[in-house]
């Protein structure tokens, strides 16, 4: 019963990280930057950043140098790449990920694009049997971001399965 429930659920279908263009460029301070991003997570609290998070991940050197206290586009993508994956991966994998993806002559817009497209096609058909063949990769760097997706999605659906659950058990 409860899962048949959480299925008519629309929240993860129709979850969506904004698109790389529509990310602010005009320089966001740290708690805009929270904010904006939480906005995203609103129903995954677990996911939420916090300011101090995001200069860790600065002084950790996880993002470009920041300019006047501001971070861009590409720092803010950048950013929800983190805040997604730190809930699968150590720091020290998103930073080997990271570093692929500069040093592969990917840029980070198209990585983010990639991976988005993947979390967002995953989680808007998890009740269906295998939807990881649905999404190709190219190249090592794609497949690793895939499958950083992949386990990204399961985890954001376990999560709202179970708050769901709990919700029902308190009613």
């Amino acid at each position: 019963m409860i899962y048949s429930e959480f299925m008519k659920n629309e929240e993860l279908r129709n979850f969506k990280l904004p698109a790389y263009r529509e990310i602010p460029d005009v320089g966001l301070y740290l708690d805009q930057v929270a904010k904006y991003i939480n906005s995203y997570l609103q129903d995954f609290p677990e996911m939420a950043v916090t300011p101090s998070m995001i200069s860790n991940y600065a002084k950790a050197k996880l993002i470009d140098r920041i300019n006047k206290k501001t971070y861009t586009r590409e720092q803010i993508s950048c950013l929800i790449f983190i805040v997604l994956s730190k809930t699968v991966l150590s720091i020290t994998n998103i930073r080997m990920i990271l570093e692929e993806i500069h040093t592969e002559n990917n840029d980070m817009e198209k990585s983010y694009a990639y991976f988005r497209n993947c979390v967002e096609t995953l989680l808007g058909s998890m009740n269906e049997e295998d939807v990881s063949p649905a999404i190709t990769a190219e190249g090592e760097t794609e497949q690793m971001l895939k499958n950083i997706a992949i386990a990204v999605a399961h985890k954001m659906y376990l999560e709202h399965y179970f708050e769901t659950k709990r919700k029902t058990q308190e009613a």
